[in-house]
């Protein structure tokens, strides 16, 4: 009797642990959810005692990738961060903000899979970019500077100031607008990729400064890798070139990761030179940043038009 008694004991106990304790993490099913509160704290683990890392607002959304606690964890600015879930909505809208970083399997080869429909509701016959995600990927970045220009500048800094430029542009046209970076920090060449695929991106545009060791070498280039992307290069190059005044080197295809690797339309820019002195000039001039979002702006507008 006594050893049944035990045995119920037991029972009793490991029943009790079961429901008290808290549930263990799990991996999500990438449910995307609109933030309920004006102002949302996203933290970077999943404790309230977790530094805040940045914000979100009232209608903003985001993917879960993982939850634990109570917490789900997503991503903000390409870094893993993790957010309060009972301040969150669940919605079917497809529009996230804040991404899911997934590890999808690629082929050596690019395809041209089918692009994601954008919400065009407000989209007047090519003069807005409403419902469209364009993925910024600003070039460079934490401990690794990139080229290095005249009077020691550093691309890393360039890339990440145009870049800035021209998502205020986009956003103005309408446009939903991510970077893979919005500080000083190294992303991997990996993870911009998979902060682009996971975001239904429609076009993604990775920033970059040239330099070589002939100063005499200067003006723009775009590169691109498929067919699908010549498309987009060729409609960004010519907002470019119709924008500032500045040698223009055409485009041409080139095999950089970002560009063999990415699901959506991509092209790689080189802004200019940061080793030739006019160039350089140019490139440090608030009129010139301005030139290049207006530039690509309305590049990105002919392409979505046509």
């Amino acid at each position: 009797m006594k050893n049944v008694y035990l045995v119920l004991t037991s029972l009793a106990i490991m029943l009790t642990t079961l429901f008290l304790l808290p549930h263990s993490s799990h991996a999500a099913n990438g449910d995307v959810y609109d933030v309920g509160q004006a102002v949302l704290n996203v933290r970077s683990g999943p404790s309230l005692d977790s530094e805040i890392v940045g914000q979100l607002q009232a209608g903003d959304q985001l993917i879960e990738f993982n939850e634990q606690y109570g917490w789900v964890q997503t991503y903000f600015e390409g870094k893993e961060a993790w957010v309060a879930k009972h301040h969150l909505v669940p919605t079917t809208q497809n529009k996230p903000v804040q991404v899911q970083v997934q590890t999808p399997s690629y082929e050596e080869t690019k395809t041209a899979p089918a692009q994601p429909q954008p919400n065009v509701q407000a989209n007047n016959a090519g003069t807005s970019l409403y419902g469209y995600n364009i993925m910024l990927d600003p070039g460079h970045g934490g401990y690794d500077p990139g080229s290095i220009g005249i009077s020691g500048v550093q691309e890393k800094f360039l890339t990440l100031e145009t870049s800035k430029q021209i998502a205020k542009k986009l956003r103005a046209a309408g446009a939903n607008v991510l970077l893979t970076r919005s500080s000083d920090e190294y992303v991997s060449l990996h993870d911009r990729v998979e902060i682009s695929q996971a975001y239904a991106t429609h076009a993604f545009i990775s920033v970059h400064y040239n330099a070589h060791p002939n100063s005499a070498a200067h003006g723009i280039n775009t590169f691109y890798y498929s067919a699908t992307d010549q498309k987009l290069a060729e409609s960004v190059h010519r907002g470019l070139t119709s924008s500032i005044s500045i040698r223009d080197r055409g485009t041409a295809p080139n095999n950089y990761y970002v560009l063999r690797n990415n699901d959506a339309p991509s092209i790689l820019l080189e802004l200019g030179f940061i080793t030739n002195y006019s160039d350089f000039v140019n490139i440090r001039s608030n009129p010139f940043q301005h030139q290049v979002a207006s530039g690509i702006t309305n590049g990105l507008k002919a392409y979505f038009a046509n």
